[in-house]
């Protein structure tokens, strides 16, 4: 999630597509690259894991642009992993094994993905505006020793440099988050285990061609939130550290770490308990999204019968002090799709139904009597969005299943109908 001057949130993908796909994908391409989480084609500049916090970033090169070449090339038509629109008709969006961008609303993608860029189906990026965006690589294993390579561009895709992290900690629980052209965030993360799981905040002040980790819940410094699950920053102060407790905590009561200084120390924040007397065995937060001093969080928890909900905790002083909105049986936080202070999109699991709040997330309603079982999200305005649909995607069978059923939707009407895009790729 992100401030932006219209305030979007990017959702992502929960899934793993998969060997089959990616394979394809390189078979027909002819590209050959190891896929180590680097961009071999294009100097990178290191960030050690050994910077302390507070420290400046310095890259040890000058990363070297390489372009991208316009073949016109039909490619295979493959599952999108991601979607960020920037207006009715240009956006950016996720492959398995390659980044893509429309200049026709979706009907038509342009592969933009740089040389032996070594994406996989983890990779997650943020997408400013249509010249700037991030790509963070991890190792496709997820298993750590490659460390996490960043791709960056300021002009639309036609060129790319790259930086990489060389942290041991390898999963990407969210997006990097940039507030400009020059200043950002990323959260290494290791593969949680009984609720805890390592996490390393690393700063950049430079657009990324630099890294400095500032922050580690393995450190004194009041990240003590178990699995952070992601972050989000209002401004180069504040920001807000969302997470996990796992079983054995107290988890009544959802937690936040909020900060003041950049990142560098953080404090734990209990939200109040969740509306309608509810017993609650597990929760979670979201990254949330900032709109001025209005920030909306996602919360996800299940009770103590196994019934699962889905709300928005609300705050309109920039996180100090928040009231929780009504939970929704069965709507899914990971799906929520905050585009202003009023209106909020999101899936139900069982239905597999789009419901919206007009209000702000208090109350919601299904937008039509259709299941669309979208897993993410990219709205413009409140009438103007486009959705990844595919129930495989929203329930994953076994590692390794293709998500055969997957499409990109687009709506004129705040998602009260949906039609069908069938978009082509080209090199």
């Amino acid at each position: 999630m992100k401030t932006y001057q219209t305030p979007v949130r990017v959702a992502w993908l929960p899934f793993c597509l998969l060997t089959l796909v990616l394979a394809l994908l390189l078979a027909a391409c002819g590209n050959a690259s190891t896929d180590t989480g680097t961009a071999p084609s294009v100097p990178s500049a290191d960030a050690s894991s050994t910077a302390t916090p507070g420290s400046t970033p310095v890259a040890q090169n000058t990363p070297t642009a390489t372009s991208v070449a316009n073949t016109g090339t039909s490619k295979p038509t493959l599952p999108l992993t991601a979607i960020r629109m920037v207006d009715k008709n240009n956006g950016w969006a996720l492959t398995a094994s390659s980044i893509l961008k429309t200049v026709d609303a979706g009907a038509h993608w342009k592969d933009v993905t740089p040389a032996n860029a070594g994406l996989n189906q983890s990779a997650k990026g943020d997408f400013l505006s249509g010249q700037y965006a991030w790509i963070a690589v991890p190792p496709a294993n997820q298993q750590g020793g490659a460390g996490i390579a960043i791709l960056r561009t300021s002009d639309g895709g036609s060129n790319w440099q790259s930086s990489k992290i060389n942290d041991p900690l390898v999963s990407i629980p969210d997006v990097p988050h940039f507030l400009n052209g020059q200043e950002g965030w990323l959260e290494a993360s290791s593969t949680p285990g009984a609720g805890h799981a390592g996490s390393d905040i690393w700063h950049s002040s430079d657009g990324g061609q630099s890294w400095s980790k500032i922050a580690s819940n393995a450190q004194n410094n009041g990240l003590r939130l178990g699995h952070v699950t992601g972050i989000s920053f209002k401004d180069a102060l504040t920001g807000i550290a969302t997470g996990d407790l796992g079983a054995g905590a107290d988890n009544s009561f959802p937690s936040i770490a909020l900060t003041h200084d950049g990142g560098h120390n953080w404090k734990i924040i209990s939200l109040p308990h969740v509306l309608g007397g509810f017993e609650v065995s597990t929760s979670a937060t979201l990254p949330p999204v900032f709109i001025g001093n209005v920030v909306l969080l996602p919360v996800r928890f299940t009770t103590r019968d196994n019934r699962d909900f889905g709300m928005l905790y609300r705050s309109t002083n920039g996180g100090n002090n928040w009231f929780p909105t009504n939970a929704v049986e069965n709507l899914l936080a990971t799906t929520m799709y905050v585009q202003d202070a009023n209106h909020i999109w999101a899936t139900n699991s069982q239905n597999g139904k789009v419901y919206r709040s007009v209000d702000g997330g208090n109350n919601w309603s299904a937008t039509s009597n259709s299941a669309y079982s979208m897993a993410a999200f990219s709205f413009i305005d409140a009438s103007n969005g486009w959705g990844i649909s595919s129930k495989q995607l929203l329930q994953p069978a076994a590692p390794g299943t293709v998500a055969t059923d997957q499409k990109l939707m687009r709506t004129t009407d705040g998602g009260a109908t949906w039609q069908q895009i069938n978009y082509t790729i080209s090199s």
